[in-house]
């Protein structure tokens, strides 16, 4: 594998390159799109406004999943973009045998099931990364690190008439211009923008607690938008998972131990005692629902059984066996534990939600899980739902969390940014959580989808920036 590029913020005497490509963003989507866009002739410059590369990328478990093919895609996730799942899935084998190819570590076989659903292999994302950087630089390129994008040049005044580079602020200190004859937006989505989650997610989006990297404050979506990119679907959804509530601290080390991977064994209520989706659905879906109830907090239910194999299980390869009902108690996350569920639900009680109400919800679902009558209070029970029967009984209060959103710019599947006609904005592509609506509500995953979309993207620009007209442009700049 090639060494790791040293990356540095941009010297503070500098104040203008030029590009054919300009990457914003250096997690998985930004490092694939500019390694194709370098493996394609283009002269790259790759800018990260954080001191350190790599983005949520860097810190996830590096399971590269998707759905296995288009049918399961559109029944996961049938409010999402069927192109843009058919092309993910075509191309998802063909990626991880490039991963391979780059020398990068990754799992000889599949794991299935992800998410319910997907097949994934566990990879050295951090070696991808590194890779990539290295590829970039080896091509001629740059990374620039400790560098924001502000402003992106457009041929004229007229939004929508064309991108021409980024002015970017460096903090070292001054502005560094980058005229390029391509911008690819891959800044990881608009989760760290408190007002724009509660804008397209409603009155409970900022409870969500932030389970991302830092720097992902949708800088994508407002650039895009200021140069005439129109609206995707899936603004109000978004993925994470369910985290003790409360915790006593809550950083990068504990995004992974502390999830709640297990909760589709369990039972999930509101602060109100009532189910309000069939838990078998998933931790990442259960997510989503439970910041829409009231106070956006819930409490799962479960039996010894339970606690013993899928709370003690590796979810998937990396994550490691740990304890994930005692880890959240260590968080500090409220619970208990009781000999009888009756003993739980008086325990329970004291929280503040109506005795009656939950017992009632408990024992409609249990009789519904035992009966396989199909719903219990008008929520569907699953047939593969499990009644909690084994002593002792645990519960743990939990709330949901955001590592990046499923809205952002639209795009074609070539990685162009649309308008709101559909049409292609000149010299604009994007990439990863930039691109809104290939997830909505349901989830096909991050870092393949993430990969995919940058090779798309990378691709595209650097085609793009190669035509005549483009570098005659650049060069009179």
């Amino acid at each position: 594998m090639t060494e790791p590029a040293t990356t540095s913020a941009a010297p503070a005497a500098q104040d203008h390159l030029n590009a054919d490509v300009v990457v914003v963003g250096s997690g998985v989507s930004g490092s694939a799109a500019a390694l194709h866009a370098a493996r394609e002739g283009a002269r790259v410059v790759l800018v990260e406004k954080s001191a350190d590369p790599g983005g949520s990328a860097a810190l996830s478990a590096g399971m590269f999943w998707t759905a296995p093919n288009a049918e399961a895609y559109n029944r996961r996730i049938p409010l999402g973009q069927s192109d843009h799942g058919s092309a993910l899935v075509d191309d998802y084998e063909d990626s991880v045998g490039e991963l391979r190819e780059m020398g990068v570590r990754v799992s000889q076989e599949p794991t299935w099931d992800i998410m319910t659903f997907g097949i994934g292999y566990s990879t050295d994302i951090q070696g991808f990364l590194e890779h990539a950087r290295a590829e970039v630089v080896a091509h001629g390129g740059e990374v620039l690190t400790g560098t924001s994008v502000i402003e992106l040049h457009q041929y004229s005044a007229v939004p929508g008439q064309g991108v021409t580079g980024v002015t970017a602020s460096r903090s070292s200190g001054g502005l560094l211009d980058i005229v390029a004859g391509a911008v690819v937006m891959a800044t990881g989505g608009f989760q760290g923008d408190p007002e724009a989650l509660s804008r397209y997610m409603g009155p409970n989006a900022d409870r969500l607690l932030f389970r991302s990297n830092p720097g992902s404050v949708g800088d994508g979506l407002r650039l895009g938008r200021a140069a005439g990119a129109g609206s995707s679907k899936g603004m109000s959804t978004f993925y994470g998972h369910l985290l003790p509530r409360p915790v006593d601290q809550f950083t990068t080390e504990e995004f992974l131990p502390y999830s709640q991977y297990y909760s589709g064994h369990t039972v999930l209520v509101n602060m109100h005692g009532e189910r309000f989706a069939d838990e078998t659905l998933g931790d990442e879906l259960l997510n989503q629902d439970l910041t829409f109830q009231p106070g956006a907090r819930g409490v799962l239910i479960f039996d010894d059984h339970v606690h013993r194999t899928e709370a003690m299980r590796e979810s998937f390869p990396g994550l490691g066996l740990i304890d994930r009902f005692d880890t959240a108690v260590r968080a500090g996350g409220k619970h208990h534990s009781a000999a009888t569920l009756e003993e739980l639900v008086d325990q329970v009680a004291a929280w503040g939600i109506d005795r009656a109400n939950l017992w009632a919800t408990v024992d409609a679902y249990i009789t519904a899980a035992e009966d396989g009558s199909g719903s219990a209070h008008g929520i569907a029970v699953s047939s593969a739902a499990r009644a909690p029967q084994t002593s002792p009984f645990h519960a743990l209060m939990v709330q949901p969390s955001i590592t990046f959103t499923f809205g952002g710019l639209p795009t074609s599947t070539c990685g162009e940014v649309l308008d709101y006609d559909g049409r292609p904005v000149p010299g604009l592509f994007a990439a990863g959580a930039d691109v809104g609506g290939v997830s909505n509500y349901g989830y096909a995953g991050g870092l393949a989808p993430g990969y995919i979309t940058g090779r798309w993207a990378g691709r595209s620009a650097a085609q793009l920036a190669a035509s005549s007209q483009t570098r005659e442009q650049r060069s009179n700049a």
